[in-house]
């Protein structure tokens, strides 16, 4: 086989071992603390209200009448 088709291999340096595990490290960190946020956001009055207005909408244009949500 030609050495042009097979994929070349990329070998971590001894210093780059733990570096993957870091990174997500600090994704998962970060997805909690945007969940955290976004929880914090839903759970507030004009977001209720907003999210029951557009529930409404959708049921009044499925034809759905006098459901109020």
């Amino acid at each position: 086989m030609s050495k042009a088709l097979v994929p070349a291999r990329r070998t971590r340096k001894h210093t780059e071992r733990g570096a993957a595990t870091a990174e997500y490290a600090v994704t998962i960190v970060a997805a909690c603390g945007l969940s955290g946020i976004l929880i914090a956001l839903m759970k507030s009055p004009a977001m209720m209200s907003l999210l029951k207005a557009i529930i409404n909408y959708a049921l009044k244009a499925a034809g759905v009448d006098g459901v109020q949500i």
